[in-house]
């Protein structure tokens, strides 16, 4: 099994924010900004800028990026699942250079893919180099606060947002170093779907909700 220390216990990720978002008033009013090239929701504008890890891009401007994502033709969650577990397995296989060839081809066209970037970042880490490894992870880390922004996550009603099925999972791995415990899944009062997870750390534990019903609406189609 790979391990390596990531940047995001740089980041003070245990005080969630305040929520920010509420899915049923926001999600088509950003989904709609996101398209129109003189809003500062911008999407051909904002996507520039994370690709050149622009800093200063704030967390609202990155979760509209990620809402904008459901809605490209590109945006497959259930099935880009197998691309991420060949990648891993490319990485397992100390295949690097392969990893770095197939992974690039892929995120041209799913940027905000948190599997993959955490996978770049690792082979070119194996390859001897930090400085494109870490800017890899400074997008994750920029989606991840994106999904703190959304919502505090500690209950159905105020969930965070998560672009694909397994960023749940990836947020308490990867942001926190800890384990998932039960998993389990529902609806909250508008019916919108939700991943429960169990976050586990020794003796403590705390059940965090990511709402994606533009994901299982995908896998429907």
């Amino acid at each position: 099994m790979k391990k390596i220390t990531f940047l995001f216990l740089l980041i003070p990720l245990l005080i969630f924010s305040q929520r920010n978002f509420e899915y049923k008033k926001d999600f088509e009013n950003i989904l709609k900004e996101t398209k129109d090239k003189n809003s500062n929701l911008s999407y051909d504008k904002l996507l520039d800028r994370f690709n050149k890890i622009d800093t200063t891009l704030n967390d609202k401007q990155v979760l509209a990026l990620l809402i904008s994502f459901t809605d490209n033709a590109h945006y497959k969650p259930y099935k880009d699942l197998e691309f991420a577990r060949n990648l891993y397995k490319l990485n397992d296989d100390q295949k690097f250079d392969e990893a770095i060839k197939e992974g690039n081809k892929f995120i041209t066209n799913h940027p905000f893919d948190l599997k993959t970037l955490f996978e770049l970042s690792y082979a070119h880490y194996k390859n001897g180099n930090q400085t494109l490894a870490d800017s890899y992870l400074m997008k994750t880390t920029m989606i991840f606060k994106a999904m703190i922004y959304s919502g505090d996550g500690k209950s159905i009603d105020t969930p965070m947002f998560a672009l694909n099925p397994s960023d749940g999972q990836d947020f308490i791995r990867k942001a926190f170093g800890t384990k998932i415990g039960k998993m389990a899944s529902g609806r909250d009062k508008n019916g919108y779907f939700v991943d429960i997870l169990e976050m586990k750390d020794g003796e403590d534990s705390q059940m965090l909700y990511f709402i994606i019903p533009h994901a299982t609406k995908k896998m429907f189609e």
